[in-house]
């Protein structure tokens, strides 16, 4: 009955962020993530949250549509079932994080970590993952489309079900260890 009320709430709370596209962060779930970490469902899109420490936060189901997390500290953190599209985590530590489900469509997560993170299902379709730390990651059954994979370390990942015939790769470490060039000239 509670798996029913979240997937209803999360349901209904998506469909309403849908229908108000331009809606920006509601400043007291800002306030509220910054003073004690937990935020699940709440509303974060284009919140400024640059170099934030946000290590093990909860942000479950949260909508942070082009959010700027720069930088920021997520390792450990619950963003399942967040939607994060076209966010800014350039450089940010996600280790060990927890994002299966997750939305990053169109995110930028250049340079950053990932590694040990679980993101089964997750949707990094045409993300810049490039230099990206994906060492042990648990990905399966994640959609990549175009993303960029350049000079990333999947070394150790599980991409086990994934689709990775448009990804690019270039000086990319794979899971066997061994480097995938095959879009170098692109």
């Amino acid at each position: 009955m509670k798996r029913l009320f979240v997937i209803f709430s999360m349901a209904a709370l998506l469909w309403w962020v849908g229908c108000n596209p331009a809606m920006a962060a509601i400043p007291e779930d800002v306030q509220k993530l910054l003073e004690t970490n937990e935020c699940p469902v709440c509303i974060l899109n284009e919140a400024n949250l640059e170099g934030a420490n946000l290590h093990g936060a909860n942000l479950k189901i949260a909508v942070l549509l082009k959010a700027n997390l720069a930088g920021a500290d997520l390792g450990e953190a619950n963003l399942m079932l967040s939607d994060l599209e076209q966010a800014n985590l350039t450089g940010a530590s996600l280790a060990q994080a927890r994002m299966n489900g997750a939305n990053l469509l169109n995110a930028n997560l250049a340079n950053a970590d990932l590694s040990g993170a679980e993101m089964t299902q997750a949707n990094l379709e045409n993300a810049d993952l490039s230099g990206a730390n994906l060492e042990g990651a648990v990905m399966l059954s994640v959609t990549l489309g175009t993303a960029n994979l350049r000079e990333a370390n999947l070394s150790g990942a599980n991409l086990r079900g994934v689709n990775r015939s448009q990804v690019l790769f270039c000086n990319t470490i794979m899971p066997d260890g061994a480097i995938e060039n095959r879009d170098c000239a692109k």
